[in-house]
């Protein structure tokens, strides 16, 4: 990880590739996928919502060789196209997310 600065000046967190292959290997982005299916599926598996691509959640990122940091999706959705279903199922991802430390949130994509 590494402290950037954003846009108002403030300080904050951008994960970096090794950060990410981190995450991979101890299991916690596969954990939080399944989270957010499950819910999905508890809660009927309906695909409701515009049809919106892109649908994840995000974390500020910076790649390698840069200098400014963007917002990129850590964990692409799982569910169906709607993004009333995807935002509504998210829920218990994030909070596994946010137990281990990870600044995430919610991207809702863009219409399709």
């Amino acid at each position: 990880m590494k402290t950037v600065k954003n846009f108002s000046g403030e300080s904050q967190i951008a994960y970096q590739q090794s950060d990410i292959e981190r995450l991979k290997q101890e299991g916690v982005l596969t954990k939080a996928q399944d989270l957010w299916l499950e819910e999905f599926r508890r809660q009927g598996a309906e695909d409701r919502g515009t049809c919106c691509g892109g649908k994840g959640i995000e974390i500020c990122y910076i790649g390698p060789r840069k200098r400014h940091y963007e917002y990129a999706n850590l964990i692409q959705c799982p569910t169906g196209q709607g993004n009333l279903s995807a935002a509504e199922s998210v829920g218990p991802a994030i909070e596994y997310l946010k137990s281990k430390g990870i600044e995430c949130k919610y991207n809702d994509g863009w219409m399709d």
